[in-house]
């Protein structure tokens, strides 16, 4: 029960985490698009990341499919590596920016352990 509890609330922030990261990507919030094209990628993937982190958070809280929520956690984590090393790559270690993807990535990662030793 403990677990469980301590597994909603995690996935609570990390969900709230990939909505205000969703909702700056759809709005091409400045800062999003400065940070894109720090790490020098296309600002019109902001728009399908957008896309993609919504349909993610929505997988999490109402898919009765476990194979589903692997394949939402799988795509944030492919997005938070893929931030880390286009800052690295780059060589723009830049704050905030260069600490979010690596918080963002904790963040998924101890939800989906969480979720899988609930289940």
């Amino acid at each position: 029960m403990k677990n469980k509890k301590l597994y909603t609330t995690i996935k609570v922030i990390f969900s709230l985490f990939m909505l205000f990261s969703a909702i700056g990507e759809l709005t091409l919030n400045e800062t999003v698009v400065h940070s894109m094209e720090l790490i020098q990628m296309p600002v019109y993937l902001l728009y399908l990341l957008g896309v993609l982190k919504i349909s993610g958070i929505i997988a999490l809280w109402v898919s009765p499919f476990n194979w589903i929520k692997e394949w939402a956690y799988a795509g944030f984590t492919f997005d938070f590596i893929g931030a880390i090393f286009g800052f690295i790559a780059t060589g723009n270690l830049v704050m905030p920016d260069i600490i979010m993807a690596p918080v963002g990535l904790m963040l998924c990662l101890s939800t989906y352990f969480l979720w899988r030793k609930t289940n």
